[in-house]
């Protein structure tokens, strides 16, 4: 896809959403159940969301759209992937650590991400070929080596229950190995961390593709390590994410150790 494309898209949505969130009701709003009681969906999600379609399919028709909050699952060669707050239980909560998420997909890749943190009026984006930036300043993943020096991000997903006995399992080894281990509620900070050296390493399994889209592109643009936290391919339609800097070794005992031990 065209870079001049590409550019006027990221600048485009990066003015817009501080925009958006600025119009947001945020003090008052609802809270829906959707699958289960973990899981919900607030009024301003759907508020977000709607906006969003509306704004992108003027920016780009031709998109088809994406969204956590939009119902079926849609496949197109070129799609907007959307997860208008991701974090709601955070949200929901006022706890300040949540996100916007947009990516384009274009013929099979990610090559434009922005995930938007209102809270701390922080902008991560990246554009494929163009590196990984934190309001327009260029950010790169973290030179650590040693698991042991490694701040470890991770997510606990409650979709799949051998997915959860699993990565308790691994979060009590991570615990005993690593010099510090988190759990923030918003995957999409998450990657933008490990892009910017925040954090060394992230991994969470039964995600959906608006939890990682813009995340993978942050994470390859700053340098780092994009794979799977299970033994298979990954795959951003079903991902089960394992992002870290670009140190081999740290990948290797990360999975030696904590993954697969």
């Amino acid at each position: 896809m065209d870079n001049l494309l590409l550019n006027n898209f990221s600048k485009k949505i990066r003015v817009y959403l501080p925009e958006l969130w600025r119009k947001v009701s945020k003090e008052e709003f609802s809270i829906e159940r959707k699958s289960g009681y973990k899981d919900i969906v607030t009024s301003v999600d759907l508020e977000i969301e709607d906006n969003l379609r509306v704004f992108l399919h003027d920016l780009y028709p031709e998109a088809a759209y994406l969204g956590e909050e939009s119902g079926p699952d849609v496949r197109s060669s070129t799609m907007w992937i959307v997860d208008p707050v991701d974090g709601t239980t955070n949200f929901s909560k006022s706890n300040p650590h949540y996100s916007t998420q947009i990516a384009l997909y274009s013929e099979g890749r990610v090559v434009l991400g922005v995930t938007y943190d209102h809270n701390r009026r922080e902008t991560f984006h990246a554009i494929e070929g163009q590196g990984a930036y934190l309001n327009n300043k260029r950010i790169w993943v973290s030179k650590t080596r040693e698991l042991r020096e490694a701040t470890s991000h991770v997510g606990m997903q409650y979709s799949s229950e051998t997915a959860f006995e699993r990565i308790t399992r691994r979060i009590n080894r991570a615990i005993k190995i690593c010099r510090g281990l988190r759990i923030t509620g918003s995957a999409c900070l998450d990657f933008a961390y490990v892009a910017s050296g925040r954090a060394d390493i992230f991994w969470e399994e039964t995600l959906k593709p608006w939890d990682v889209a813009s995340g993978i592109l942050l994470v390859k643009e700053a340098g780092g390590f994009v794979g799977s936290c299970v033994e298979e391919d990954f795959d951003l339609f079903n991902p089960n994410v394992l992002v870290a800097n670009n140190s081999p070794e740290l990948v290797k005992e990360f999975r030696d150790r904590v993954l697969y031990d």
